[in-house]
């Protein structure tokens, strides 16, 4: 195996005009221009993700120090880290490609933010597993000796089907990476040091639990949460384990992120929830959820806080896990007693709420007109399919719904409303969210 002699990667003209000539700079409205090659693209954290992420540590909570990201790649997240942080940080990257196109990336970062912490922030070429010739150049590098870790990021390369692959098929693995830089991290007032694990969405319980014993076996009280990040689209976008400074009192936390605003947060600890498939019933209310909140283990923390009237899971599998409720989501609940930010998230995981106002035996195209007008009879301007319907088709029937419906009602008349299914069949609901 080549050993690789670290490199410490400086933005100067050479690494300038390689990552000019390479690649065009990536311009975003709310954040600074990086550049990336195509692979890189495809792999890099969007900036506005990247800095979501970060604001969700507090800054007074990590011992001194700099960051430290061992598996840097276009240097995003890190930037993203310093940024927040106000902290320098030290990005190493094995690949010669990417690594000067990171540091040149973490100067225009720093550029655009007007700190400091740039001036002693660097990328180094060379393998992450060789903790003391890393800090050796470092140390060499910014003329300071024996400089203090206060936060690691890792992001590891992995196979694509993370279900099949095993931990130590991560690059860098995990076990060899922190038992080389333990010696290195700060843990403050923590039991472990502050470490953020970003690893596939798709990782199994038992997967989950490998990470985990990695981390106790280095540091067996260490302080763990793990958070899962979606996007929307009923999809987990990450899954990260936060350790030391940077866990919560919670055992598992779900954000909500957006291209703009303070992402929302939902923290709990996991449970499973139990389905009752009893059909639903008229005037009760139908809130098709996210299923990210099945995923991370925080449906029931989440339903503990959106209703306090009597509730239960309809199903909770699939795109479309349903809760049932005798009341509207937080209508029991009086406005003064429930902050926005918190009012935001829980509908934040909402994909649709409704009454239920009819119930059909079948969905089919030679019944669309019949279900039309069983809609409008019960006050409903527009319905939208929220069905298990063939792709290829439920275009056609949405459109054919759509133009029974307006030739039925009154424009801007009405209530808009969706049908779902249910046991025995299908329920037309009056939409509240």
């Amino acid at each position: 195996m080549t050993v690789i002699t670290p490199v410490v990667m400086l933005a100067d003209s050479n690494a300038r005009e390689y990552a000019d000539s390479y690649t065009l700079s990536q311009s975003s409205v709310e954040g600074p221009d990086l550049r990336m090659t195509d692979s890189m693209r495809r792999l890099a954290t969007p900036w506005n993700v990247a800095i979501s992420r970060t604001n969700l540590i507090d800054p007074n909570s990590l011992p001194e120090g700099i960051i430290l990201d061992p598996a840097c790649g276009s240097g995003t997240q890190l930037a993203a880290l310093c940024v927040a942080l106000n902290r320098p940080g030290l990005g190493v990257e094995l690949s010669g490609e990417a690594a000067p196109i990171a540091a040149v990336n973490i100067e225009e970062v720093g550029k655009w933010d007007k700190a400091n912490w740039q001036i002693a922030s660097r990328i180094i070429w060379g393998d992450s597993i060789s903790a003391s010739k890393i800090m050796y150049s470092y140390s060499e590098s910014i003329g300071k000796e024996n400089p203090l870790i206060s936060l690691l990021h890792i992001d590891p390369a992995r196979p694509p089907d993370a279900q099949k692959h095993t931990i130590d098929e991560m690059e860098p693995p995990l076990d060899k990476l922190l038992a080389a830089w333990a010696p290195y991290l700060q843990t403050g007032n923590f039991s472990a040091p502050a470490l953020i694990l970003d690893l596939s969405p798709r990782l199994s319980e038992d997967q989950q639990k490998e990470v985990e014993t990695i981390v106790d076996t280095i540091w067996p009280e260490a302080e763990k949460t793990w958070q899962w990040a979606t996007q929307g689209r009923g999809r987990i976008d990450r899954l990260s384990l936060w350790v030391g400074a940077v866990a919560s009192p919670h055992q598992n936390r779900l954000i909500r992120l957006s291209k703009t605003g303070t992402p929302k947060l939902l923290e709990g600890s996991k449970e499973t929830p139990i389905s009752d498939i009893k059909s639903a019933e008229i005037g009760e209310h139908l809130t098709i959820v996210d299923p990210c909140l099945i995923a991370s283990g925080l449906a029931e923390s989440w339903k503990n806080i959106a209703t306090s009237s009597e509730s239960r899971w309809y199903t909770i599998t699939g795109r479309r896990p349903i809760l049932i409720t005798s009341e509207p989501i937080l209508s029991s609940y009086h406005e003064l007693h429930i902050q926005l930010e918190t009012y935001d998230m829980i509908h934040s995981f909402v994909q649709i709420s409704g009454e239920v106002v009819a119930h059909v035996p079948q969905l089919e195209h030679h019944l669309i007109s019949n279900i039309a007008q069983v809609a409008v009879k019960v006050g409903l301007s527009s319905l939208k399919l929220r069905c298990t319907i063939d792709p290829e088709i439920q275009p056609q029937m949405q459109s054919e719904m759509d133009r029974e419906m307006r030739n039925l009602t009154v424009k801007n008349s009405g209530n808009a409303g969706f049908i779902t299914e249910v046991i025995g069949g299908y329920v037309i609901c009056r939409s509240t969210s």
